[in-house]
């Protein structure tokens, strides 16, 4: 384990660290943050217009499109909304005028989701501002950002005389980069007729495909968790792929709403049925922890369990600590290996739904795996039943620990009286 361990800290962490500290990802890790809001209310209403009982659905269906409305706007505009965070947060990398890259990111956007119809008339496309264009808006983001950077840095910029206010000097700067920005997507969309979602989406398709099988997630959450077992947060170094997570979730989104099965099971939301009590489902762990017969472990258990009951895992990740600790760290891995084979297989069986729903993940287990499945109960009973599994993977491993930390503390207390007897 150790030499696993080492492996792992010396070769392939390193790299993993550098990706997560590039600019660009940081920007799309921080920009699809932004989204998380928009999908949460949407997915509130979604449950409201799709909750399944036929009792319910008898009294709402006069308002059922009424209440779907805010479904649409949100999940209906993740792409833009993406498109907005990603565009700010690569300008303030930059120390960058934020809400101007923003109107040039969002008319060059506009522009590359302008389609030529048959009658020879343009026309703007809306199905692509949802998580149809969620790559594309990432591309836009990016490459209007870095015509803003090289106008700035070459001073391609238009300069008014300090006599001039400030809201006007500011206006008039936009206009040399964001002739670039527009020219150079006219000539892509509109003059050499580029479909530039389908080829994005293309290049994506591998890995969203490959993130969408069993192997792919399997090694997804074990990349994952041997970061944390080292100390590194694997979710941040990891968010490169969130906007591949939440464009499935887009896609299950659409297939639940018009009553058909979710197509993809890896989709925002498939960890809600892994982390239980948070990254390693640690819930059970520390519920041993509060009846443990050593008082440190007893203490850190009645400490950590009220934030462990709402998905916030570190008091005990790094307290305990699992960090650096085989003896915890087996389970820990353990235990979230087993849950994504488990979750992957019942929901490809369809024996239990798939995540249709963003949840925050700051919710306790069976309520939370219950509304990311967009109220199917069998998902309740799997988070219940979740919690005894991971009890008995961590249970011996959590005596195992118990009784080392008894020894230590008893050679502490014998060197104590050893070290006052002789003084």
């Amino acid at each position: 384990m150790n030499g696993l361990l080492k492996f792992f800290e010396t070769k392939i962490s390193p790299p993993l660290l550098k990706i997560g500290e590039n600019r660009y990802i940081m920007a799309i890790k921080d920009g699809m943050i932004v989204t998380v809001p928009f999908t949460i209310i949407g997915s509130i209403f979604m449950i409201l217009a799709q909750f399944p009982m036929d009792a319910y659905q008898k009294i709402i269906a006069p308002y059922k499109e009424a209440i779907s409305t805010p479904v649409n706007v949100t999940f209906g505009m993740i792409g833009i909304i993406a498109l907005f965070g990603i565009t700010y947060y690569l300008s303030k990398i930059y120390k960058l005028d934020g809400i101007r890259n923003v109107v040039m990111a969002f008319t060059s956007f506009l522009l590359v989701q302008t389609e030529l119809l048959k009658n020879g008339s343009y026309q703007i496309n809306w199905d692509n501002f949802g998580t149809k264009g969620l790559f594309t808006a990432i591309v836009v983001a990016v490459v209007v950002v870095e015509i803003s950077r090289f106008c700035d840095r070459y001073k391609l910029t238009i300069k008014m005389p300090a006599s001039v206010p400030e809201a006007i000097s500011r206006s008039f700067s936009i206009l040399i980069p964001l002739l670039f920005s527009l020219t150079l997507f006219w000539i892509l969309s509109i003059l050499f007729k580029v479909d530039i979602n389908a080829i994005l989406n293309m290049l994506f398709s591998p890995l969203v495909f490959s993130l969408g099988t069993l192997p792919g997630i399997f090694i997804f959450f074990l990349v994952r968790s041997l970061l944390w077992c080292i100390g590194i947060h694997g979710g941040a170094v990891l968010a490169v792929a969130d906007p591949i997570f939440l464009a499935m979730l887009g896609k299950n989104v659409d297939a639940y709403a018009n009553g058909q099965t979710p197509p993809y099971i890896t989709a925002a939301g498939f960890e809600t049925f892994v982390f239980i009590g948070g990254g390693g489902a640690t819930l059970m762990l520390v519920v041993f922890m509060m009846m443990s017969k050593n008082k440190g472990l007893r203490t850190l258990g009645r400490l950590s369990f009220p934030s462990g009951l709402f998905e916030i895992n570190e008091p005990v990740v790094f307290g305990a600590p699992i960090v650096l600790n085989p003896v915890l760290m087996i389970p820990y891995i353990l235990s979230n290996m087993t849950l994504v084979v488990l979750t992957y297989t019942l929901m490809y069986f369809d024996l239990i739904g798939r995540p249709v729903v963003m949840v925050p993940l700051t919710m306790p287990p069976i309520l939370m795996q219950y509304l990311a499945s967009g109220g199917d109960w069998r998902c309740a009973v799997y988070g219940a039943a979740a919690l005894v599994i991971t009890g008995l993977i961590y249970y011996p491993f959590f005596k195992l620990f118990e009784k080392q930390r008894e020894e230590e503390e008893a050679l502490e207390r014998d060197a104590s009286f050893t070290e006052t007897a002789s003084s």
